[in-house]
């Protein structure tokens, strides 16, 4: 799938722009919710730590648009204003509509991330147009996440039911609305551009069949492990690839790097991304050294083995070298770890 270059832009908005909040003032805020057809609003904290950890992606995506109605307010200078708004808990992220709607942002907060969340908001959804060969390659590239409804025309009950799926999730992806055209029957096209896939499925007679659509098209390739979805992936049965990071550029390139061998293996194996700011228990608990900054670590999950890639990890593995690190495992020549007590033995089927 190729990227317009629309999504081109925000998937590679990378340059930092490194400077200090300009906040706009209380009476300026007011006047452009009053009369501005949007505003789109960062509530800061300014001596919070998440919101300092905000702002370069923000004014990262002020630059990008080069939009005056993207500000940042500072709410320890005015409070009240704050909490009269409603906003209690800080950063908060926020498009207001002048016919009285409200956004709220709850991506991650990098720059392209919230980019695309305002285009997302301010444009129809779903997109009622009509689907062609012509057209599909730039339809399908205009977010990270694209979903396209092939309805029939006798078809109501799923035109309405991929309405009410547009608009409970028109913060998160794009949705395109569609006639069947010589389609038999109504159908549903998901396009990951994130990770380059597709999904297709024909099963849209209920709502729990679109839900579990959207979820499988959205579901990031490589995940970021969190309390919130550790349980989902350690419980599954495919063993599970840990790579550790301590920054988003890190993160950024294990995926950029090992995507395309996390699709060859999907069917066996999670390739998954653990932040060490964040849980830094969790090298140790898998065999690594306490402090450890980085490392890979392959986990089956049925037999509880462990399997360490060389320590230290000086540099970033290719994929390369991370799937001759998988074959040696299944070829015996990796002994699996399985506590501080255990000794190192043959590897069980993965």
């Amino acid at each position: 799938m190729k990227h317009s270059g629309l999504l081109f832009t925000f998937l590679t908005l990378g340059a930092r722009y490194v400077s200090a909040w300009e906040h706009i003032s209380q009476t300026s805020l007011q006047e452009a919710l009053e009369s501005s057809a949007y505003v789109y609003v960062a509530f800061v904290m300014p001596t919070q730590d998440e919101s300092q950890r905000l702002e370069k992606e923000w004014l990262a995506t002020q630059k990008a648009e080069k939009d005056p109605n993207i500000v940042s307010f500072d709410c320890s200078e005015h409070l009240k204003f704050c909490k009269d708004l409603d906003v209690n808990s800080f950063p908060a992220i926020r498009v207001y509509h002048r016919d009285g709607r409200m956004d709220r942002f709850r991506g991650e907060r990098k720059a392209k991330s919230m980019a695309m969340f305002l285009h997302r908001v301010l444009a129809p959804q779903p997109l009622e147009i009509e689907v062609n060969d012509e057209n599909i390659e730039s339809l399908s590239a205009i977010d990270g996440v694209v979903i396209v409804a092939h309805v029939r025309a006798d078809d109501w009950d799923f035109w309405d039911r991929f309405k009410g799926l547009a608009k409970h999730y028109r913060d998160r992806y794009s949705f395109i609305l569609s006639t069947a055209g010589g389609k038999k029957k109504s159908s549903m096209a998901c396009y990951n551009n994130i990770d380059d896939q597709k999904h297709e499925t024909s099963e849209v007679t209920t709502v729990d069949a679109l839900e579990s659509f959207v979820k499988l098209c959205s579901d990031p390739l490589i995940p970021e492990l969190t309390r919130k979805n550790e349980a989902e992936f350690s419980g599954s049965r495919k063993s599970l690839i840990h790579f550790f990071a301590s920054s988003e550029e890190a993160k950024e390139a294990f995926r950029n790097e090992i995507r395309p061998l996390a699709r060859k293996y999907a069917d066996y194996l999670h390739f998954t991304i653990t932040d060490v700011n964040d849980y830094p228990a969790i090298p140790p608990i898998l065999g690594l050294k306490p402090g450890s900054k980085t490392g890979l670590v392959l986990e089956n999950t049925q037999t509880g083995d462990k399997f360490h890639y060389k320590e230290p990890l000086a540099k970033m593995p290719t994929a390369a070298q991370v799937e001759s690190f998988l074959h040696d495992v299944i070829d015996g020549k990796i002994k699996a770890w399985n506590g501080p007590e255990a000794k190192g033995r043959e590897h069980e089927e993965l």
